[in-house]
């Protein structure tokens, strides 16, 4: 079913399956679950060099639109299974977080892991920048589930020595906020041992990917984000650092397409400028090389007064915030 609605891969993950992480747990989200079925829609591969680059931002729309599309199919799922006698949960491909942990939303928990669960029933392997990651799509994909008390037959994970992360580093130098580990960990899944990418504090990758900010400190690129606001070190930082800036964020103008995030403030209002790590990373190490120089060599972007983004040379950029008014300019730099 998810494969004729749309999905790429799909597969089925089980309690058993599931065994281990707190996150991965059926039971939180629907009691009594026994089965999950899971899949990934792809983003629109053409449109990752030319973001990357900073030369068009169409990636922004249609990763909003893949994600929401990957929510309707669960949705569509979930109704089938509903009216066939079993409950039934969709889960949110993304925006959604625990309320019940120290800090509520703001601790970024899922109420189920979408990654773990793709792990487990084979859809894909979890790569250095802790995402998942497939050898037909690298990690430009939205994943989809529905927990399920029917009961189901669960899919065989991928053995790990066919995870073609090979530690390379460049999602790790794509994120300006330092967000990616070196190094890894291991976390027992099932009966399966799962090498998975050691990030920092979620809220590291938050700050840059939802556009508050995206200079990086060496001043020479940047995301698609024409904020300059600072990147701390310190993971305690990044904890409150958003709420600082976030009101001035909402006051620029957001040309495109926008989608919607219960952590800002209201109305809530959000643009992927970021999220790199996910769209350099290719099978081919040749790709997320080239992906890489495109980054790097795309300078950096600046918002006009009606709401367009393009990128300018980091000199031009200089120019450009320097000559701004004073009210204008508190919106993208301290």
């Amino acid at each position: 079913m998810p494969l004729n609605l749309g999905a790429s891969k799909s597969g089925i993950a089980t309690k058993e399956t599931l065994k281990g992480p707190c996150t991965a747990d059926m039971g939180y989200v629907l009691p009594g679950a026994r089965s999950a079925i899971i899949f990934c829609v792809p983003f629109d591969q053409e449109l990752i060099e030319p973001y990357l680059g900073k030369k068009d931002f169409s990636l922004n729309a249609n990763k909003m639109r893949t994600t929401t599309f990957a929510g309707g199919i669960a949705f569509e799922i979930a109704t089938v299974l509903t009216s066939l006698g079993y409950r039934t949960y969709p889960v949110a491909p993304n925006f959604a977080f625990r309320t019940d942990t120290e800090n509520g939303i703001f601790d970024r928990v899922p109420p189920i892991s979408l990654k773990l669960m793709a792990r487990a029933c084979g859809i894909g392997h979890i790569g250095q920048s802790g995402l998942l990651i497939t050898k037909e799509h690298g990690a430009a994909f939205s994943l989809g589930a529905v927990v399920t008390d029917a009961e189901l037959e669960p899919t065989d994970p991928l053995p790990e020595k066919d995870n073609y992360c090979d530690r390379c580093g460049i999602c790790k130098q794509s994120c300006i906020s330092d967000h990616i580990n070196n190094g890894a960990v291991t976390i027992t899944l099932g009966n399966e041992t799962v090498r998975a990418g050691n990030c920092k504090l979620a809220a590291r990758c938050a700050y840059p990917c939802g556009g508050i900010t995206g200079l990086h400190r060496s001043g020479e690129w940047s995301t698609w984000s024409p904020g300059r606001f600072p990147l701390p070190d310190d993971d305690n930082e990044y904890r409150t650092i958003s709420k600082k800036y976030v009101h001035r964020y909402l006051q620029r103008k957001r040309e495109g397409a926008i989608c919607y995030n219960p952590l800002l403030a209201y109305p809530f209002e959000m643009q992927y400028t970021c999220s790199n790590c996910q769209f350099v990373c290719h099978p081919d190490i040749d790709v997320r090389k080239k992906r890489y120089e495109l980054l790097r060599n795309g300078g950096v972007v600046i918002e006009e007064e009606d709401g367009r983004k393009h990128s300018v040379t980091p000199p031009e950029a200089e120019k450009f915030i320097s000559d701004m008014l004073d009210e204008r300019k508190k919106l993208f730099i301290d």
